[in-house]
């Protein structure tokens, strides 16, 4: 016999005690004092350990189901799991982007610490992409098409090109026709430029205006370095140039010869013309103020 069918025979047993009660209340509980002695013998023999006695406690009926459940299949509370000791995952996060920013950092100040042709090319490729300006056009667009409107807290966005004025009208002459090898970012001085070919016409290195040449100084590879000083307080230095006839003093205007790049030099190394640009004490970008 199995639990449910006990309870079931015990409750319908109660019900039958219970009607016959208002006739004979002695018989009543006679019966009862039975009843509750078989209930004792039947936890003892399937409950051994597990339950109180009937007789103990007469009035609270034990549920057979949880009693089914606790003695014959096992079942437990969970135990909750503590947790994981260790730092947080934001320190953790915080702390993987820092060493990976200083691998990087180390690796680009190792390119720009070393001088070989590979390295050129990396050194480019780096200033390029820092140097590169962002295309605000691009943003305005997106940020007009999802948000309705320009952000006013970005004042370059909304400006129109066409209502932009010129600092300067003049325009200043290309000291030599070639390609910018070394942008001015590198060392924040100067930048060097390549000659377009080997032809004499694009070795040329010119005046960008009107000036007095203030010093010749000889390098020791033969080449010269020419310091001439321009209108409003503008200072130029052409360096790597041969075939140098001015000589301290001498007055030159845009566009006039000053030297020429040669084809090869005693080091080795590319012939570049390294062209530096001072207004008053302070380098100027060439590039922000010279159509290369």
């Amino acid at each position: 016999m199995d639990i449910r069918t006990s309870v079931r025979n015990r409750r319908e047993a109660r019900i039958r005690e219970l009607l016959e009660e208002k006739a004979n209340p002695a018989s009543a509980m006679r019966q009862e004092s039975e009843a509750l002695l078989q209930a004792a013998e039947f936890n003892k023999k399937h409950f051994t350990g597990s339950l109180a006695s009937p007789l103990q406690d007469p009035v609270s009926e034990r549920d057979p189901e949880k009693l089914w459940k606790q003695g014959y299949r096992g079942w437990e509370e969970p135990v909750p799991t503590p947790p994981a000791s260790g730092p947080p995952r934001l320190m953790t996060g915080l702390l993987r982007r820092i060493v990976i920013s200083a691998l990087l950092f180390g690796a680009v100040w190792g390119v720009f610490s070393t001088d070989q042709p590979w390295a050129a090319r990396v050194q480019w490729f780096v200033v390029d992409g820092l140097s590169r300006e962002m295309d605000f056009a691009a943003a305005q667009a997106w940020y007009e098409e999802h948000f309705g409107g320009a952000p006013s807290f970005i004042p370059i966005f909304g400006q129109d090109p066409q209502e932009s004025t010129k600092v300067n009208g003049e325009m200043l002459v290309p000291p030599l026709s070639g390609t910018v090898l070394q942008p001015f970012v590198v060392d924040m001085k100067g930048i060097k430029i390549v000659p377009q070919s080997e032809q004499q016409s694009s070795r040329e290195v010119r005046s960008i205006e009107a000036g007095r040449v203030m010093k010749v100084r000889p390098l020791p590879d033969g080449l010269y370095t020419l310091e001439v000083q321009h209108r409003n307080g503008r200072y130029a230095q052409y360096s790597g140039l041969s075939h140098v006839t001015l000589r301290a003093e001498d007055w030159v205007q845009g566009g006039d010869v000053l030297g020429v790049v040669p084809l090869s030099v005693s080091s080795g190394e590319e012939p570049v013309l390294y062209f530096m640009l001072k207004e008053g004490s302070m380098f100027v970008d060439p590039a922000d103020v010279i159509p290369f």
